[in-house]
């Protein structure tokens, strides 16, 4: 049996010698050798599946959203890696005991099922279909590989999660203040990341870290992390980063905190208008411009939106049932040279002010029925949490940050066009973080003090919450 093996392995290495020199011209392709670099870097992270695959999955999606060297070749190797993810994530958590299916597993596939019908009606259905299978391939990533990523050492996973935001925020620091690189692109990209991805996860963070170096240094990127929120000008960041901490204070009774976060901005503003006053007011002023009426001020608050929304409310007025196809939102441009069949364009996208919005104009009004439950179903979890934290005002639980995570993107989503855009880092960040949650709510009759206590084992300066079960 061994010299039959060795003789297969033999053979198989000789094949692949050959096909290598038949085909040595391709090799001084850049195309080609991106492909075969993109093709190990997925076989290595399908090796160690629940280790490795989250980390390569948003290292993709973020270096394809992003204005980074090589940004062009991440557009199309992230669906690639999806792919990979979600088959994989699916054979993965079928071949191990894991915990069964739940409703909100059922209602996304429903949502897949409605995004599919109308793609049937759209009139770019390639696109809309294709747009409708990158949903199912993110869905089923995050029904299989995401909790196969979590669930079983959840530890782990958030000592991870929260070093890879510090580091996101330091690098985003240095891009915009050091090298003068907007690596965002859009400010409102940057304070979507910040205010979704990686605020909620740095507040826990802080948090519930024993006093130590560890607790200064993640305290300085969380601050840091604020600061680009505000920097960004993003009204949708800056509101889903004070709900965020208000929910997380008070459901936590967390009133200090609260108190200390108030008067620290309260004091770097007083020391600012001590030093340079007229600078104050005017940069009170910009800012009071820039950040409520973003140059709409003669249409109030919401002025930016208001013409988005009325432009989404035609288009619903005008494809009631089943929508527009989804991903798809004809802008009215005749298809040009350029017009791709795969991915967004000018004459198939176009702003709508909200994510809600978007998708009740993607799918029509029966469409959006399964998607209204699955964010339903979605906000209950979070409740829930909140509910938790209030009785218990205990921190050291995984499904807070998860729970903060989800309430900020809900409340972002409401002001601008990521929910359902697969593409989007956000979008995928999410609804990750989403279905995780639904595995990770505490039971409502779980009480405080014994229940969510150190493991012997955990590390010293990193407070571990492990349910019971």
């Amino acid at each position: 049996m061994k010299a039959l093996y060795a003789g297969l392995v033999a053979l198989g290495i000789a094949f692949m010698l050959w096909v290598v020199y038949s085909h040595l011209q391709y090799f001084g392709n850049m195309s080609f050798l991106g492909g075969i670099l993109l093709l190990e870097a997925v076989v290595i992270a399908l090796w160690n599946y629940e280790q490795r695959f989250f980390v390569f999955l948003m290292i993709a999606f973020l270096w394809g959203g992003m204005h980074v060297p090589l940004q062009d070749a991440w557009t199309g190797g992230r669906w690639v890696v999806l792919s990979a993810g979600a088959v994989v994530g699916y054979v993965v958590w079928m071949k191990t005991p894991r915990s069964h299916f739940r409703l909100i597993h059922l209602f996304a596939f429903f949502c897949v099922f409605a995004a599919f019908v109308s793609a049937t009606v759209s009139p770019f259905v390639q696109m809309a279909s294709f747009k409708a299978l990158s949903l199912l391939l993110l869905f089923l990533y995050c029904c299989s590989g995401a909790r196969a990523a979590v669930l079983g050492r959840e530890e782990k996973f958030f000592q991870g999660l929260i070093l890879g935001c510090e580091l996101l925020v330091y690098a985003t620091a240095i891009a915009y203040f050091v090298l003068g690189q907007a690596i965002w692109g859009n400010p409102n990209s940057m304070g979507a990341a910040m205010s979704i991805g990686v605020f909620p996860v740095l507040l826990w963070g802080w948090l519930v870290t024993e006093p130590s170096s560890l607790k200064f240094r993640r305290m300085i990127a969380l601050l840091l992390c604020a600061f680009l929120i505000v920097f960004s000008l993003a009204r949708a960041g800056m509101a889903s980063l004070t709900l965020v901490t208000i929910v997380f204070c008070f459901g936590l009774h967390q009133y200090k905190l609260l108190a200390k976060v108030t008067a620290a901005i309260l004091a770097m503003t007083a020391l600012v208008g001590m030093l340079a006053p007229a600078t104050l007011d005017q940069s009170l002023g910009d800012l009071k411009d820039a950040a409520l009426y973003k140059g709409h001020k003669d249409q109030g608050v919401l002025g930016s939106r208001l013409k988005p929304w009325e432009d989404s409310l035609n288009s619903i007025k005008q494809h009631p049932w089943f929508g527009t196809g989804y991903g798809t939102a004809p802008s009215g441009e005749a298809p040009g040279l350029l017009f791709g069949r795969f991915a967004s364009s000018a004459e198939t996208a176009r702003e709508h002010g909200s994510s809600y919005v978007t998708i009740t104009e993607w799918v029509g009004l029966l469409g959006v029925v399964p998607f209204l439950i699955l964010l339903v179903l979605t906000a209950a979890s979070v409740l829930r949490v909140c509910a938790w934290m209030n009785r218990t005002s205990n921190p050291h639980h995984y499904s807070i940050p998860l729970a903060m995570i989800v309430l900020s993107g809900l409340v972002h989503a409401g002001f601008e066009d990521w929910l359902f855009a697969v593409g989007s880092y956000a979008s995928v960040f999410f609804w990750f973080s989403a279905f995780v949650l639904a595995d990770l709510v505490p039971a409502p009759a779980t009480q405080a003090s014994p229940l969510f206590a150190r493991t012997p084992n955990a590390p010293p300066r990193f407070v571990s919450a492990v349910p019971q079960r």
